[in-house]
């Protein structure tokens, strides 16, 4: 497969020689060159005789398509921080953004707030999803970026009272904001119903978005309501959103928390299957750890035992400290502390680290990492989800074989989300590429030491510019070949 007929006669820009091909499929691995030209995958094959302005050695290593983190926080990252090294160094090209109700735009109304909103950063929202996408396209993002619209930031913008129940005039005018985000390039929105003001949504509501959505055949992804004693019931909530509303719907960082709830995902999971039977387009994503992140929520701390601090604004000394240890300095019961620490993040370790690999064995199940680059001392899924993914859980656990493990964080995603010609290596599709090592592919990063870099990503091109070359002490400068991605629908 040539570009042009004949080996040679058009020089690629890139060639990258030797390697085994995991082409996001599933299927086996197979031995070829992969050659690229105008940021797209021109030819699969040998290429040794062809001309090409730079040659990339991957004997002995993996091609495979760039990897989707499809729950992201770095909305404001691209603008604050746009060297995302937390995003290239494990191999990640494209970001979902959005997630969990909260998004860069719309602003709320000058007098609405919500805690939630910390898990961004603090730098002012975008009036609206066309001004937040015009930014980043102006700025060249440096790897692609796809938007969801948070519900959260859709009460905040419109209700004079965002913990009450939304007028009909309220209502329809959250639903002309959500169509307006989605014409300017959104790929669908999201929900934070554990946190305010998402908590306060009826079905109603939520079902009235959803027809939105529908009508754009976008998406609707949730942080659902309650991941501890009650998750069956908020499982089968949104999945009653999607059947009612025919909305394609993801059930974000899915989990069953607390002890007692442990095993609980065997029927949440039996009824996605059912509902996925009747028709309807339900997916879920994970992180591979048995802790989660988000904002410091006071009423946990009697409940969840080990509660790491990740940030705290009046008490930054306190950043990286457990709960229990803070309570026992400052003489005082840990609801009592947590209250003190607030506004705050936290780490809660409530998980069970079995029920999360059965989760993430679900044919339906993608990866996300959930990272919030904003906290002072981040969860270690920031650092190191992929190649935790790869190194842990496909080489050494062994749930699933390398291509089935590529393929959930390459073309599984790519179909999920609309993103056209992402997520394989085929013929035409724009060359974002990860070259790794399948014998040292491997998270570093730690409770303790949650920043340190991933080992074995060798290389990362974006749209055929490489972005990470792990023998470049220094990044190239100035490369952004990134760009923001729509939804598309197969034709």
């Amino acid at each position: 497969m040539q570009p042009g007929g004949a080996a040679g006669r058009v020089a690629l820009d890139l060639v990258i020689e030797g390697g085994w091909v995991v082409d996001g499929s599933g299927e086996p691995r197979f031995r070829a060159d992969i050659g690229v030209l105008g940021g797209r995958i021109a030819a699969i094959g040998d290429l040794h005789q062809h001309i090409a302005t730079r040659r990339i050695d991957a004997r002995n290593k993996l091609v495979a398509p760039g990897f989707i983190d499809v729950h992201g926080h770095d909305d404001l990252m691209f603008i604050q921080k746009p060297g995302l090294p937390w995003k290239t160094s494990q191999g990640v090209t494209t970001v979902v953004v959005g997630n969990c109700g909260v998004s860069a735009s719309p602003a709320p109304l000058p007098h609405n707030t919500a805690a939630s909103l910390a898990l961004l950063g603090d730098i002012p929202l975008y009036a609206d999803m066309e001004r937040y996408l015009a930014t980043l396209e102006s700025l060249q993002p440096l790897i692609n970026v796809a938007a969801l619209v948070g519900h959260a930031n859709l009460r905040l913008a419109i209700m004079q009272d965002p913990t009450a129940e939304p007028t009909p005039q309220e209502l329809q005018a959250m639903q002309g904001l959500l169509r307006q985000s989605l014409a300017a390039g959104a790929v669908g929105f999201s929900t934070g119903l554990a946190y305010e003001p998402g908590c306060y949504a009826s079905q109603a509501e939520l079902e009235a978005l959803a027809r939105v959505a529908k009508e754009f055949e976008a998406l609707h992804t949730s942080h659902i309501r309650n991941e501890g004693d009650e998750v069956e019931q908020a499982v089968e909530e949104v999945l009653s959103v999607s059947r009612h509303s025919g909305c394609a719907m993801v059930i974000s960082h899915h989990k069953c928390m607390m002890n007692a709830n442990w095993g609980k995902s065997a029927r949440t999971i039996a009824n996605i299957d059912t509902t996925r039977a009747q028709g309807t387009q339900v997916a879920m994503d994970i992180y591979p750890y048995s802790g989660s992140s988000t904002i410091l929520i006071p009423e946990r701390a009697h409940r969840i035992d080990r509660i790491k601090i990740t940030w705290s604004t009046p008490h930054p000394e306190c950043n990286g400290m457990y709960l229990t240890d803070i309570a026992e300095q400052w003489n005082c019961d840990k609801e009592e502390a947590a209250r003190r620490l607030l506004p705050a993040g936290a780490i809660y370790f409530a998980m069970d680290e079995q029920e999360v690999q059965r989760i993430f064995q679900h044919p339906c199940c993608m990866v996300g990492s959930d990272g919030l680059p904003n906290d002072a001392n981040p969860h270690p899924r920031l650092w190191g989800t992929f190649t935790r993914i790869l190194g842990r859980y496909a080489r050494e656990e062994r749930l699933v074989s390398i291509e089935q493990a590529v393929r959930k964080i390459t073309s599984l995603p790519a179909s999920v989300y609309g993103l056209a010609e992402r997520g394989q290596i085929r013929l035409g599709y724009w060359a974002d590429l990860v070259v790794f090592d399948p014998e040292t592919v491997i998270d570093r990063a730690t409770w303790d030491e949650p920043t340190l870099p991933s080992e074995g990503i060798e290389l990362v091109a974006v749209n055929g510019q490489i972005v990470f070359l792990s023998s470049d002490a220094v990044p190239t400068p100035g490369i952004r070949p990134g760009q923001v991605l729509r939804r598309q629908l197969p034709a």
